[in-house]
């Protein structure tokens, strides 16, 4: 039982300003070596990979189910029905669309861990809840491949080759598919403020709905598609962001060394994994060619080839929500927020058949355009990544950074890998 570990115990007592106030970046990972400058080292203690708890716990931290969303939204305004899941995490989504995958590397393997389901209002409650992180990492996570992923150099800036991804090393990496999240958000400006797109990138006017702005349906302000795909761009880029500032305090609390990255270039390390890639089309006015789409049975994008057409993108994505077992359903069989569904149910909207056809001509015109989805930036991309490693305490200390390393931090090894 995770309560009766006395590491465990300490972590979930650990004070939340505490780890705050502590947490920095420390870089040099044990049986590791850095090579130049003045600050040369090498380690003369073996690497000492993450055991099953720590790496359970910190992907907890990042992705992991937290039970019930609130739902605290009017009903009877588009925005109530915006949301894709009723299950919360430990990070916030827009429109609790979970459109994040944490994929991680170790000496042993990639990985995936992508936890879907709560089984009651707050998940993780009291001790006797604590055993769920580890049952859940063990029931969520797939093995992708053998071995410890291997980084293209290319694709990392020099100054970390010396530390990354090395033997005892974890490497966490959020990857982000914004596809779902895009039609969640392009349905509600058509369902709900008119948005009137236009191609501000071929200035070919009204992007694919003309008709329905000409017969008065769509009524809202002009809006280039550039802009507004530029606003879901960012909005959906959080929580990668969010995901890594809770496992890097987690580590600070376990008293281990950890590194947030971003001198890597994210393209090529989706291509070296597998991911396919649909091409833009030429003198589309695209500004990216390659787009990464998916990795088949890990993560597959709402778009071809994982869809026949994206009329089809658009009817499994209304499925999703609102067919014979969608969320918003009277007959849901998950869990809801809601202790009378029955009652609150029916204040839902649900899209129009002339809302749902909106949306298709619009996703159609930029997959015909553009031959690719979105139009202006990557459906599926990884903005950051942390490794996490058990630190080298000799090397703070041979170079007087001792007060950088914590109490925590010196008696971690003595805790966790009794």
């Amino acid at each position: 039982m995770l309560k009766d570990k006395k590491e465990a115990r300490e972590l979930f007592n650990h004070p939340l300003m505490r780890a705050m106030a502590h947490r920095r970046t420390r870089r040099f990972p044990l049986g590791c070596a850095m090579e130049e400058g003045s600050l040369q080292y090498t380690s003369k203690n073996p690497p000492v990979p993450l055991n099953e708890i720590e790496t359970a716990i910190l992907c907890w931290a990042g992705s992991g189910i937290t039970g019930l969303i609130a739902a605290d939204m009017p009903t009877n305004d588009v925005q109530g029905s915006m949301f894709t899941s009723w299950a919360g995490k430990t990070t916030p989504y827009a429109c609790n669309v979970h459109n994040m995958k944490l994929f991680f590397t170790d000496d042993s393997g990639l990985y995936v861990y992508d936890p879907k389901e709560a089984t009651k209002p707050v998940e993780i409650e009291t001790e006797e809840d604590w055993d769920k992180i580890i049952e859940y990492f063990k029931r969520d996570t797939k093995k992708i491949s053998e071995g410890r992923f291997g980084m293209i150099p290319d694709a990392l800036v020099r100054i970390v080759h010396w530390n990354t991804n090395k033997p005892g090393t974890t490497i966490f990496m959020p990857i982000i598919d914004i596809s779902e999240q895009y039609l969640d958000a392009i349905t509600a400006v058509f369902m709900g403020e008119g948005y009137k797109v236009f191609d501000d990138i071929n200035g070919t006017g009204p992007a694919g709905i003309k008709k329905w702005i000409d017969d008065g349906t769509l009524q809202g302000p002009d809006v280039p598609i550039s802009t507004m795909e530029y606003t879901i761009f960012l909005g959906n880029l959080a929580p990668a962001f969010h995901a890594l500032q809770n496992m890097q305090l987690v580590a600070e609390a376990m008293g281990l060394g950890s590194i947030i990255m971003t001198g890597y270039i994210g393209i090529l390390v989706l291509q070296t994994m597998g991911f396919r890639y649909n091409i833009a089309k030429e003198c589309a006015g695209a500004m990216l060619t390659m787009n990464p789409v998916g990795l088949d049975g890990y993560i597959e994008s709402f778009q071809p080839p994982y869809f026949k057409n994206m009329d089809d993108v658009v009817d499994a994505f209304f499925e999703k929500k609102f067919g014979s077992n969608g969320m918003y359903t009277a007959d849901f069989r998950g869990l809801v927020p809601f202790k009378d569904w029955k009652r609150v149910q029916p204040g839902y909207p649900v899209p129009s058949k002339q809302v749902i056809q909106i949306t298709k001509d619009y996703c159609n015109y930029i997959w015909d355009t553009f031959g690719r989805f979105p139009a202006t930036f990557d459906t599926i991309v990884m903005p950051e990544w942390l490794q996490v490693h058990h630190l080298e305490e000799e090397f703070y200390d041979e170079y007087r950074l001792g007060d950088i390393v914590n109490e925590t931090h010196r008696k971690h090894m003595g805790l966790w890998h009794r």
